[in-house]
């Protein structure tokens, strides 16, 4: 496996990382902050710039890994709002048991054409930053 693989692999592996725990963070400050409902704004730009940092730093040059930093900073934003549903519906409870009722409030709920722009700016935002952090 050459240098520039490995990299590669230890930049996305950080990437999903940064994601999960980016959206774990906000989230759970989301659904603590908001009892209106969980808002995504300047949530997605947050996951999109950490992963898109990330990427960029640890997984070198490259396209191919800036790409990653697409699907990487979108996930990031889906679990984020899905854990501030889920603390919406049922605060206090556990957070991962019976993510059904979360999901359809999500999905019927809070889920509309704005966020469709958010998800979309996370993402480029997870690919542009990459590339422009990269060494």
């Amino acid at each position: 496996m050459s240098e520039s693989s490995k990299r590669a692999g230890v930049g996305v592996a950080a990437g999903a990382g940064a994601s999960l725990s980016g959206a774990l963070l906000l989230g759970a400050l989301q659904g603590a902050a908001c009892p209106a409902g969980p808002e995504l704004g300047y949530w997605a730009l947050g996951i999109g710039l950490l992963v898109g940092a990330v990427l960029g730093k640890l997984g070198g040059r490259g396209r191919a890994v800036a790409l990653y930093g697409v699907p990487l900073a979108t996930a990031g934003v889906a679990v984020a709002q899905v854990l501030a549903a889920r603390m919406q519906v049922e605060p206090g409870g556990a957070i991962v048991r019976h993510l059904g009722p979360a999901l359809d409030y999500w999905l019927g709920e809070i889920l509309g054409k704005n966020d469709v722009a958010f998800y979309t700016v996370a993402a480029l935002e997870g690919y542009l930053v990459a590339q422009r952090v990269a060494e």
